[in-house]
């Protein structure tokens, strides 16, 4: 179609008649056909010198004659007129329609989150603020540059390649490693379709940025590794503890058990009575012996403290104990809760303390230990403070943080450690009075 056609036809519109007036005719034309016609034949009549007789008679038919000619020409100009008021008028409105879908359309891509780029002849037409941004350009600085000039070095060719695909195939790579203003490279997923600019060919592209989108798999990645080594490792202690329990109820208990077994069969066979009742206080110390044994064990597994006098209670003794044993100076700051948290979080607290102070014992070297317990907001903030070796964070390797971790989290709580080598390690953890169903993030760091 020649290019000339649209200007020719908008030109036509300009001089056609305006619509009210179209409409006006199609009933002034009928009316003024009707008096002319009834004018006409009464004019006949006089010429023709009728009789006063033959008049009324003559007058129905001609009448009749003239209206229903008159109602067969105004049908015929509504049907004709009306068609041509709609098409003009569709006419008229089909610009106005069409830069409305326009600015439609151009808001739509303006709010895109994603990248938009037509592209014409490789180059940039248009690109909507979410791309210059994107791409680190001013407003309106992506106008005009060639698409190559957007794609990292190594991956323009697989771009070129697409481009001179055939015609039929309108997807691009999958992803592409682009390149922004500044020379940073990113991975980039594009959409593309062929559409027209300007009654010209073109290709709609879409591109999301997927930096955000890899850094999350990275850390889901390295959340899931650390969650298997942290099941692995619970897996392992589990079964060290179960081993310990073991080697200490055969040998320890086992081997007690034995002896007053036999110190009981030498009393009953012992007819002097002196031997007979040092037999009996033999069994009586090994009784208490193992009783003794038998309590550690007991304690090892779970304090009997946490749950007959609560958290506060537990924390002391146990730290007065694990410390003194090991010529730890003990600073205890232990505050009386307001209430009592939950035995969920009460354990976890417990256990937190517990490793933080096995690892000041195992691994710190310090002189002094601070314990502190107290309330803070809507929950209990525990810390543990000792003046050792310290450590470096990012060289930390174990698995005692990340655990202490997971439990502070899984009852809606936090954990923070800060350490550096020389300076001592600082252990601060809050957890609220009641458990929070929680989703655990990935763990930032790991050690002790």
């Amino acid at each position: 179609m020649p290019t000339g056609h649209p200007t020719v036809e908008v030109s036509h519109r300009d001089r056609s008649t305006p619509h009210h007036r179209l409409a006006a005719l199609r009933w002034q034309v009928p009316l003024v056909h009707a008096l002319l016609g009834l004018g006409g034949f009464a004019v006949a009549l006089r010429l023709l010198d009728r009789s006063a007789a033959d008049a009324p008679a003559a007058w129905p038919v001609l009448a009749g004659v003239v209206l229903g000619g008159t109602g067969l020409l105004a049908i015929w100009l509504h049907l004709r007129l009306a068609r041509h008021i709609s098409d003009d008028a569709a006419a008229t409105h089909a610009p106005a329609q069409a830069q409305a879908r326009g600015q439609e359309l151009r808001e739509l891509m303006r709010l895109l989150p994603d990248g938009v780029l037509l592209l014409v002849d490789d180059r940039v037409a248009y690109a909507n603020p979410a791309a210059e941004a994107m791409f680190g350009h001013a407003p309106g600085s992506l106008a005009d540059l060639g698409a190559g000039q957007l794609v990292a070095d190594g991956d323009r060719d697989t771009l070129e390649a697409w481009r001179r695909a055939p015609a039929t195939s309108d997807a691009p790579p999958t992803s592409l490693r682009m390149c922004r203003r500044d020379g940073t490279v990113f991975r980039a997923a594009l959409t593309a379709a062929q559409t027209r600019h300007d009654d010209r060919p073109c290709t709609l592209l879409v591109v999301r940025d997927l930096t955000d989108a890899e850094r999350m798999r990275d850390d889901l990645a390295a959340g899931n590794r650390e969650l298997q080594a942290l099941a692995a490792r619970v897996f392992t202690l589990q079964e060290d503890e179960r081993r310990a329990i073991s080697r200490e109820l055969h040998d320890d208990i086992g081997q007690s058990v034995t002896a007053m077994k036999m110190a009981a069969g030498s009393a009953l066979d012992e007819d002097d009575v002196q031997r007979r009742r040092d037999d009996l206080e033999d069994i009586l110390v090994l009784a208490d012996a193992t009783l003794e044994r038998l309590r550690d064990i007991s304690i090892l597994l779970r304090p009997p403290q946490l749950d007959a006098l609560g958290l506060e209670a537990a924390l002391r003794w146990h730290a007065e104990r694990l410390l003194r044993n090991a010529g730890i100076v003990a600073a205890l700051e232990i505050a009386s809760l307001p209430r009592r948290p939950d035995p969920a979080v009460e354990q976890a607290c417990f256990r937190i303390a517990q490793e933080a102070l096995t690892n000041v014992v195992r691994h710190a070297r310090a002189a002094r230990v601070v314990l502190r317990l107290e309330e803070a907001g809507d929950g209990l903030a525990l810390s543990v403070h000792d003046d050792g070796a310290g450590f470096s964070p990012g060289a930390a390797r174990g698995l005692g943080l990340v655990i202490m971790r997971e439990r502070a989290q899984g009852t809606g709580g936090r954990l923070d450690v800060t350490a550096s080598p020389g300076g001592g390690t600082r252990i601060e953890a809050w957890l609220p009075y009641t458990p929070e169903a929680v989703a655990l993030p990935a763990a930032s760091g790991s050690g002790g």
